[in-house]
């Protein structure tokens, strides 16, 4: 084996001062190496709030004006809806028949001549509703028949329901019908 040896003609003092220089330039180092990062990471947040601040501005924008053609969009179905409705009252003037006419027409001509009817109600989508009086009870099943039958009602209605019967003291059967039309 070969073995050397190291003399060390330098000062203690020396040797300590340079160990202490050594460990102040790893600190130095460190520390600068540390201010470049901060720096960095700084400049890269800032750089970010900028481009989100551009991001956000082009949405904003977008925003108005889509909800500026929104309001021109809302304008122009009030205009629609008034149109609508105007060309609905002159089509009743031109004689052409809605459709709650024609269930009007079609229920006077289905129900029998023994329900005393008290009240009509038809709506928009073809829902009516019939409140009458009949004398007995088989005014009351010929009724239901009539109205349910395969025959003439078949193609007309879709559904039939009792929404209300009830006897008075009178002898009266007072009948709530609901009638679907097709």
């Amino acid at each position: 084996m070969n073995k050397k040896i190291s003399i060390n003609l330098l000062p203690v003092e020396y040797a300590t001062e340079e160990i202490k220089k050594a460990n102040f330039y790893k600190i130095q180092i460190f520390g600068i190496a540390s201010v470049v990062i901060v720096t960095f990471l700084a400049s890269l947040i800032v750089a970010l709030g900028v481009l989100q601040s551009k991001n956000i501005t082009e949405v904003k924008a977008r925003l108005g004006e889509n909800e500026e053609k929104v309001l021109q969009l809302k304008d122009r179905q009030a205009l629609v809806f008034v149109i609508k409705n105007r060309l609905a009252t002159i089509n009743q003037y031109f004689g052409i028949t809605s459709k709650q006419v024609a269930i009007y027409s079609m229920l006077n001509q289905l129900l029998p001549s023994g329900l005393n009817i008290s009240s009509y109600t038809i709506d928009r989508s073809g829902e009516a509703v019939v409140v009458g009086v009949v004398s007995d009870g088989e005014s009351v099943d010929n009724l239901i028949v009539g109205l349910t039958s395969k025959s003439e009602a078949s193609d007309k209605i879709s559904r039939v329901s009792i929404e209300n019967l009830n006897r008075g003291r009178d002898g009266l059967y007072r009948i709530s019908l609901k009638i679907q039309t097709k």
